[in-house]
């Protein structure tokens, strides 16, 4: 029996979103492991996202791929979930035709991208969203979306996500 806190109504949410990343992931994994080209990547995003206040209010969960890593255009979608931690207001955004700018930054295991992106929001796509991609060794991703192009609808923090390993 989970016991009565003020803590207890989010970790339980927490818990839920993340069966449903894993659940997520596995899916994603099946219907992609057959396509998997060499220099593409692919998985799941799983984050709490900041409010407004800068506290934690959001749930996101989703699916994302970065295909052609290594050549000097290579693109980048996702499709996520957003809902909030009492469970209201969900909807989907997607991230769309990245237009990578100058070369990758590599630093010890990690590799960012950086250039600009089509968003959906709620008023439409949002075009032009300065947005950055870090791949942080075989397993952990990271997507920041520039704030000021979001109307900060994404926090004040990186989304964080795994890369799914085909075998």
């Amino acid at each position: 029996m989970i016991p009565k806190n003020k803590h207890a109504k989010p970790l339980i949410i927490i818990m839920i979103a993340a069966v449903a990343a894993m659940m997520t992931s596995f899916s994603v994994a099946s219907m992609v492991s057959a396509q998997q080209q060499p220099g593409s990547k692919f998985g799941t995003i799983a984050s709490l996202q900041n409010g407004k206040d800068g506290k934690p209010a959001w749930i996101v969960s989703g699916a994302w791929n970065f295909k052609n890593v290594n050549s000097t255009s290579p693109t980048f979608n996702a499709t996520f979930n957003m809902v909030m931690l009492n469970g209201s207001a969900p909807h989907k955004h997607t991230i769309t035709e990245f237009k990578m700018s100058g070369s990758p930054a590599k630093k010890n295991m990690a590799s960012t991208y950086n250039g600009t992106a089509t968003v959906s929001l709620n008023k439409g796509p949002v075009t032009g969203v300065p947005i950055s991609i870090k791949l942080m060794g075989p397993i952990a991703m990271s997507l920041w979306i520039d704030p000021a192009k979001t109307e900060s609808h994404f926090g004040n923090t990186p989304i964080y996500g795994v890369q799914v390993r085909v075998k």
